[in-house]
């Protein structure tokens, strides 16, 4: 069944926001009488029949609401460096498909420097509901940034302030990502830019408390690198659950 995202979720009659309406209506040429599930990308799902279809906006009558708990151990935060064009756009999709709960970009000091702003974030967050709807979530990651590391870690130790907190190097005294145990933990992964971390990041990132460990004993790119912590990570949390 078709899904689609309502900010407000409520008994009674929805209208979809224009994008939504557009891709019902002109791209899945969906007609009144046909069920579709509607998510708010804060837990709350409903079954839902189309009422009325208009130009720029869809009617809906919500049938049946149900709300599930937000996650509040065993959350899987990717703190990674801007990557240029695409390459950052499959970070945040891929991430999403894979149930990362957080997106944190970085710019490290070796990360190219791409442009910030609103702007940016705000595409982020479309590409995240995108990946959303398709993959059958019912929590929108979270996104944030860019900010430097400094920032990030701020940021990040007051949000999940219990948190496991590791990065990922070649060095062959690191311990293997696969050989950590399996928690219900938070965790955050960092993952530097392909010129790699400063010795003052890397500094950084230990005095925070976090442990090296590596992915493969193969250089990855930025993206390689977070889908593989995304993956591994997020089947070790649902193992545990």
């Amino acid at each position: 069944m078709a899904r689609f995202y309502c900010d407000s979720i409520i008994e009674g009659q929805v209208q979809l926001e224009p994008d939504q309406s557009h891709h019902l209506a002109n791209v899945l040429r969906l007609e009144p009488g046909q069920p579709v599930v509607l998510f708010d990308g804060k837990g709350t799902l409903a079954q839902a029949v189309i009422t009325d279809i208009k130009r720029k906006a869809v009617m809906l009558e919500v049938e049946d609401i149900r709300t599930e708990p937000a996650r509040m151990a065993g959350r899987v935060v990717i703190a990674v460096s801007i990557a240029k064009g695409q390459r950052f756009d499959w970070v945040i999709t891929k991430c999403t498909e894979l149930g990362v709960d957080h997106i944190a970009a970085v710019a490290f000091e070796r990360t190219v420097k791409l442009a910030k702003g609103p702007s940016i974030l705000d595409r982020y967050n479309k590409l995240a509901l995108a990946a959303t709807k398709q993959c059958g979530r019912v929590f929108l990651p979270k996104i944030t940034g860019p900010c430097d590391l400094s920032e990030i870690l701020l940021s990040l130790k007051k949000d999940y302030p219990e948190a496991h907190l590791v990065f990922g190097t070649l060095n062959p005294d690191a311990k293997r990502i696969c050989k950590l145990p399996t928690s219900d933990e938070d965790i955050i992964a960092f993952v530097g830019p392909e010129g790699g971390l400063t010795g003052e990041e890397e500094s950084l990132l230990k005095a925070a408390g976090a442990r090296k460990v590596q992915l493969t004993d193969t250089t990855l790119r930025i993206e390689t690198a977070a889908f593989a912590f995304a993956a591994i990570l997020c089947a070790n949390r649902d193992a545990a659950e």
